[in-house]
């Protein structure tokens, strides 16, 4: 019994076993010598001494004798039995004396002798399996047999491995050697390659194969390159070279037409055989359809035949690596040549996947070779006489491509079958009955997925042949899964997909478009698809319909193939195809369009599974292209609609042209206008941006020659205007250099300002524009005012250049930028972004703020409007009459110009959070027109307005927080000649007063003085030019004297005002209530702020001038933007340098910033204004301010002054007895001398207002206390002392006073407590049991600021002057006397 490798029946053996079951006596008698005699006959030749040589060194192998125990024979042995039987004593010794015969006699002496002999003990009847498990000494001597058997086979393998490893080395360094012959090369790596294989090394394996083709393709190169073929190669297969002779000479019948029978995919049928009992390509993994090897070692196979073994091996090995069980080989497997697989869990889909690529490299690059051999077989048949059936060189081409593409589409069949996997199939079901709207119908391309699972089962067929357009009906257009996004891949089943799962989807769907590519170039070299070919349009699709092309003999045909347009199909054999059964051929262009759409179905599926995106959308475009051509419109429109973008996004413009042209078709005859309009914008968008220019549509498609931009734009608007809602479309895909003037123009006899607009229109007919807007939004505003612009009639856009002048009747003065244009016709919107306008005519000058500059940075025309001198103006301010008791109001100043009015309406907006105002107590505070109706928040209307004729209304307004500025939004609506106007006006104003009003009251027993200090809240200075605090039946008034010029406030200097307040002296006769209520008197000031006179004065002196010139038209711009400038040019500083100078420095034209300002006039104008503004500064250096308030500028403020209620004023006084006074009534007194002094005290309730809880006839307790510092003054005496007065009684106290200090001192301060007593007690003292509650009082300290004039107590002094100052002379005291002593 010799054991065997895997490989093959005739490989040689690996190990030879010998089988001996004997005993002793016979081994001894016979048995011996016959063991002997096989080892000499069988034994390797290092073994036997037979001579050695390398053949048997590829063949070497080892031997095994191995002795079996046979229980029947008495020789079994029961080792493992716990009791010994005396009757298998001897057998037991019996066996093991064998055996150890057997290794002495064979084994060797040596001690690195290998052990040859093993025993086994087998069962009952004739199976050699291992006895039970329970049994050890038999498995034990099974598992050596085992491991005796696997080192004998690895010992043989390395001695086979090593020798031709080293004839493998010794025959590549003869390559260049002459004579070098590569398949004998060949046949001895492959004898490596295959001894790698049949002890389970397949990566070594495949390695050696892979390095084997790589070989031949370098040896094929080599000898391309040098012009000949070597004699190891045959130049032509012969399978193939038979196919093409039986296709020659058969006798071709006259052509039929193609609505007839036809064959022409005979040969993709079902599994239908030729002479051979194969198709052909079916079994091009079946390596024993040829002797190969016998083949290569007589140099009679050809480069096909070789490439096509090494490509059969290398898959059988990648499938055995996969898992894949059963053999690839056609005559190994089933009748269908179908592989069984193994459960997919224990696939490796990676290896598959590998398989599937190698086969779509490996076909695709067999065209060539393929071709080169059908050309090498037929030249002997086509020298010296004509080939039968060959009429042409085009038909001999035609039928060589028919035989590749038959080899091909059946290699790809059987590529597919061997690697397809039950899991991958339940993958695909649910996506190909959703993608595919023909599934249904099982069409050979699909229902092949399915053959494997399928084979035991019966199958139906019919004789009626199938069409796409009896399937199924289409999906609709919502369910159709979206390819761009994958949602198809939601349809797969829950399960998590095997690891390589896509990578084989990958691979699968590669060789489905393989098939698919042989389909569609049989049937458009043979008319299978309409004159228009697979997809509805040409390869370009801007090519016209009318190019034909010339061939050399003289015929001419247009792009898809056909000869004059005849169809060269024949009814039985086409070019050299088979016949086949009929009714498994399609019989119609739609059927064979409906087997290329089952390809494509099959491979968009394979890609969804596979994650592929680009070509899944590739394939919904084949799809989309094969509905359409089928006039299934509604499918075809499902699919064309998710392809545009995915197109666009990769920069494909001209499939996506093609695609939205048959997408808009679709549409059209779905007659959904929506959409039609939106596909069809879009295709004419993308029509001008490749072109650039007014451009027409080629291609093939339902219209009659070439599509007109301009007819296919009046068919998307004449679509348009069936339409409710509006469709939008970028203006920038269909106008080109858009720009706006920046330089607007007013007109002459009402408000408002016109501009112009230009734009190229880029499509090649006229549009009719029935309305074109501009929208302009504010920079420097908050609020991002916006105005419109639009043409007052329709526009024809003509192609090219159009100028549009767009007007408006809304002003709203200051800087902006064009956010938006419009183009309107019918229900079409083209809307453009400021992205897209050119940079033409943009302002090249600075612009003053950071949010202009910002705006000029991205590339946005600027737009500077403003009011002309005679249009309506409207002005905010806050009311110029302030009362602080009041709410307060601002006041709206309404100028109409040239304008008569008829009627309009004022819209006030609070911008500032927490201002309301309240516009139903608006007033009119100058002007003839009434407010007619306060109806609306927020708004008043208003009557009639003359021309040049002003309106002020005051509004007042209320504040819930505390804001220091407020935003006031002013949308002024009037109505002209019956022509609507609107003006808006936003402005911020600094509400906090610019001045501010302290008050110090001194009470006296007669009079009130109250000290008013008027300073600047802003630190501007102000000048106050009158100021009055009105007398009242109660209360008497006399303020300080006024000399009638006005008085100046500095931040640092406020203004002190003091008036006398007394009681009337008709008190008697006004009630308690008209008391109490004429407490409150007013104080009313009128002033004039120092940065407003300036803006004024400066204001006159630009405006009277600027009017009489030229640019008269300027003053309210200018003017507005001198305002401006000015109010932030100067600082505090300069504020009161210019008070006190009373001159006004004006900067020079450049410190003014004149070119920011004028950078929104057009270049004429503005150079004609610099010129008269940089003049004007010549002659204005300075500005004398005028000494008397303008009136414009005069503010009226009215403060509330509350006389204060004070019950008991106090008053006190010190008087110093007996001393002498000085200069100016001043008391005069020595410097140590003791004054008495007399402290006088009494309490009034003059300035008590209505009657309390304190009479005339009350006792107050009194308390007072004189403080001094110990060294200034010494107090002596009643220095602290409480008493009990009524009022108006004197109460009088006696201190003494020293003084401590020489020069002139003040008084002691007068510190006085008064208090109610509840228990009166007699007397003028107050017991200090008394309960007392303080009271409310004012203290009059007469002697608050008087002094004493100290001087030392000295009368005369007496001096001796010497003048000998060398005797100690000098001046000497003699007497003195104080002033006592005198």
């Amino acid at each position: 019994m010799e054991l065997q490798g895997r490989a093959t029946s005739k490989s040689p053996p690996r190990v030879k076993l010998t089988w001996a079951p004997i005993d002793l006596d016979a081994y001894r008698s016979s048995h011996r010598k016959q063991i002997r005699e096989w080892i000499r006959e069988n034994a390797p030749p290092s073994q036997s001494t037979a001579s050695i040589n390398t053949q048997e060194f590829h063949d070497a192998f080892e031997w095994l004798i191995v002795h079996v125990v046979l229980p029947d024979d008495g020789q079994s042995i029961s080792r493992a039995s716990n009791t010994v039987n005396p009757d298998t004593k001897t057998s037991k010794r019996g066996s093991a004396a064998v055996t150890e015969k057997v290794r002495a006699d064979f084994n060797g002496a040596s001690k690195t002798a290998v052990d040859r002999v093993a025993q086994i003990q087998i069962t009952r009847g004739s199976e050699s399996v291992p006895p039970a498990r329970n049994n050890e000494e038999p498995l034990a001597g099974w598992e050596e047999f085992i491991s005796k058997t696997k080192a004998l086979v690895l010992s043989s393998f390395d001695l086979r491995v090593t020798q031709y490893e080293e004839d493998i080395k010794e025959r590549d360094a003869q390559r260049n050697i002459p004579g070098w012959n590569f398949n004998t090369f060949f046949v001895l790596k492959e004898g490596l390659a295959r001894g790698f294989e049949s002890v389970g090394l397949v990566e070594d394996a495949l390695t050696g194969y892979q390095e084997l083709a790589l070989g031949l393709t370098s040896i094929i190169e080599i000898e391309d390159d040098e012009g000949q073929r070597g004699d190891h190669f045959k130049s032509f297969t012969d399978e193939l070279s038979a196919e093409l002779k039986q296709a020659l000479q058969t006798e071709t019948p006259q052509r039929q037409r193609l609505e007839e029978k036809s064959t022409v995919l005979s040969f993709f049928g079902n599994g239908q055989t030729n002479d051979n009992g194969h198709v052909l390509g079916s079994n091009i993994l079946d390596t024993n359809r040829k002797p190969f090897r016998e083949l290569i070692l007589a140099n009679e196979i050809s480069v096909f035949d070789f490439r096509c073994y090494l490509f059969a091996k290398e898959v059988s090995l990648l499938l055995r690596l996969a898992n894949v069980s059963g053999s690839p080989n056609f005559d190994e497997s089933s009748a269908t040549g179908r592989v069984e697989t193994a459960k997919s869990d224990s696939q490796d889909f990676l290896l598959l996947a590998e398989v599937c690529r190698r086969a779509t490299e490996f076909l695709a690059a067999s065209g060539r070779m393929i071709r080169d051999d059908l050309r090498s077989s037929i030249h002997p048949l086509s020298r010296g006489h004509a080939t039968p059936g060959l009429s042409s060189v085009s038909t001999f081409d035609d039928t060589i491509e028919d035989i590749l593409a038959c080899w091909t589409f059946s290699a790809a069949q059987r590529i597919l079958q061997v690697t397809r996997t039950p899991s991958l199939t339940n993958q695909l079901q649910p996506l190909l009955r959703n993608v595919s709207p023909s599934h249904e119908t099982h069409s050979p391309a699909q229902s092949s997925a399915m053959d494997h699972d399928r084979a035991d089962l019966p199958r139906r067929t019919s004789s009626l042949p199938v069409h796409a357009n009896q399937a199924t009906n289409p999906l609709s257009p919502d369910k159709f899964p979206s390819i761009t996004s994958l949602d198809a891949a939601r349809l797969l089943p829950p399960t998590s997909l095997q690891t390589g799962t896509q990578e084989l989807a990958a691979q699968h769907a590669e060789l489905e478009l393989l098939k698919r590519r042989i389909i569609a170039d049989v049937g458009q070299r043979y008319g299978r698809f309409g004159t228009h070919g697979i997809r509805p349009q040409a390869s370009d699709p801007f090519r016209s319909d009318d190019m034909e092309e010339i061939a050399l003999d003289g015929t001419v045909s247009n792009i898809n193939g056909t000869q004059n347009g005849h169809n060269p199909l024949s009814a039985d054999v086409v070019n050299g195809l088979q016949d086949q059964d009929p009714e498994q051929v399609p019989q119609s262009n739609e059927s064979f369009s409906k087997a290329y759409e089952d390809l494509t179905a099959m491979a968009l599926a394979l890609n969804v599974v596979g994650e592929r995106r680009r070509s899944a959308e590739s394939l919904t475009a084949d799809l989309a292209s094969c509905r359409f051509r089928l006039k299934d419109y509604s499918t075809a429109a499902a699919y064309f609609r998710q392809l545009a973008t995915f197109y666009y996004n990769n920069d494909w413009m001209r499939l996506e042209i093609s695609m939205l042209d048959m997408y808009a078709q679709c549409l059209q005859h779905l007659d959904r206008k929506t959409d039609f309009c939106q596909a069809g914008l879009q295709l004419l968008a993308r029509l001008i941006s490749t072109r650039g220019t007014p451009c027409r549509l080629g291609g093939i498609n339902e219209r009659q020659g070439p599509v007109d931009v301009g007819h296919y734009l009046q068919d998307v608007i004449d679509a348009s205007a069936h339409l409710k809602q509006t469709i939008s479309a970028p203006l920038h895909n269909f106008f080109g250099h858009v720009s706006l003037d920046p330089y607007i123009r007013h007109f002459d006899n009402h408000d408002g300002f016109k501009t112009c607009l230009k734009l190229q229109n880029l499509m090649e007919a006229r549009l009719e524009a029935q309305e074109v807007r501009v929208r302009i939004v504010g920079i420097d505003t908050d609020q991002h005012d916006e105005i419109w612009l639009r043409t007052e009639t329709s526009e024809i856009l003509q192609p090219g250049a159009n100028l549009i002048t767009v007007q408006t009747t809304t002003m709203s003065p200051g800087w902006y930028h064009v956010e938006l244009i419009e183009v309107r016709s019918a229900n079409i919107l083209f809307v453009s972004d400021t992205a897209a306008l050119t940079s033409e005519n943009f302002c090249d000058q600075p612009i003053e703020n950071e949010a202009r500059n910002q705006v000029s940075e991205l590339g946005k025309t600027h737009v500077l409007v403003w009011p002309d001198e005679e249009a309506l103006c409207v002005r905010l301010s806050l009311s110029r009459s302030i009362h602080l008791g009041k709410p307060r109001s601002v006041e709206i100043l309404i100028s109409t110009g040239r304008n008569r009015i008829t009627q309009g309406r004022l819209v006030l907006r609070a911008c500032s959070a927490g201002l309301r105002l309240h516009t139903a107590d608006a007033k009119i505070r100058s002007g003839d027109t009434p407010i007619s109706a306060k109806s609306q928040s927020g708004s008043l209307d208003l009557g009639a307005f003359d021309a040049a004729s002003e309106i002020s209304i005051r509004v007042p307004y209320g504040l819930e927080s505390d804001l220091a500025n407020i935003k006031v939004r002013i949308e002024f609506i009037y109505t002209v000649d019956g022509r609507e106007y609107l003006h808006i006006h936003s402005k911020g104003l600094n509400i906090q007063l610019p001045l501010n009003v302290n008050v110090q009251d001194n009470f006296q027993q007669n009079a009130l003085f109250s000290n008013f200090k008027i300073g600047t809240a802003n630190s501007i200075p102000a000048r106050i030019s009158e100021y009055n605090m009105q007398t009242t039946e109660v209360f008497r008034v006399s303020m300080s004297y006024s000399t009638g010029e006005p008085l100046e406030i500095f931040p640092r200097q406020p203004l002190s005002l003091v008036a006398k307040i007394q009681r009337s002296a008709l008190d008697t006769q006004i009630t308690q209530a008209d008391l109490v209520s004429q407490c409150k008197l007013l104080l009313k000031l009128r002033y004039a702020c120092l940065d407003k006179e300036i803006s004024t004065v400066i204001e006159d002196a630009l405006s009277v001038p600027l009017r009489k010139s030229e640019s008269s038209d300027l003053t309210r711009l200018l003017l507005t933007a001198l305002s401006q400038v000015t109010a932030s040019a100067l600082s505090i500083h300069d504020l009161e340098t210019i008070a006190l100078s009373r001159e006004i420095p004006i900067a020079t034209f450049a410190q003014y910033g004149w070119e920011s300002i004028l950078a929104g006039l057009r270049p004429e104008r503005r150079a004609i204004i610099s010129r008269w503004l940089v003049d004007w500064h010549e002659k204005h250096r300075t500005i004398r301010l005028p000494s008397k308030i303008d009136s414009r500028n005069l503010l009226d403020l009215a403060v509330p002054v509350e006389i204060p209620h004070v019950p008991i004023v106090v008053e006190a006084r010190v008087e110093i007895c007996g001393c002498p006074t000085g200069a100016g009534d001043t008391p005069v007194a020595a410097l140590d001398q003791s004054l008495l002094a007399e402290v006088t005290i009494q309490y009034s309730r003059y300035w008590a207002q209505g009657p309390g809880q304190i009479s005339s006839d009350d006792l107050m307790s009194i308390t007072y206390e004189l403080h001094a510092s110990s060294d200034i003054w010494l107090l002596g005496g009643q220095r602290k002392a409480q008493f009990s007065a009524k009022a108006n009684d004197r109460c009088k106290f006696s201190v003494v006073l020293l003084p401590q200090r020489l020069g002139h001192l003040l008084y002691p301060s007068l510190e006085v407590r008064v208090a109610q007593v509840h228990d009166n007690s007699r007397g003028s003292q107050v017991s200090t049991d008394t309960v007392i509650d303080d009271v409310a009082y004012e203290l009059d300290y007469l002697n608050q600021a008087d002094g004493i004039l100290i001087v030392p107590n000295l009368s005369t002094s007496t001096v001796s002057l010497d003048g000998n100052t060398d005797a100690g002379g000098g001046a000497w005291l003699v007497e003195c006397k104080t002033r006592s002593d005198r």
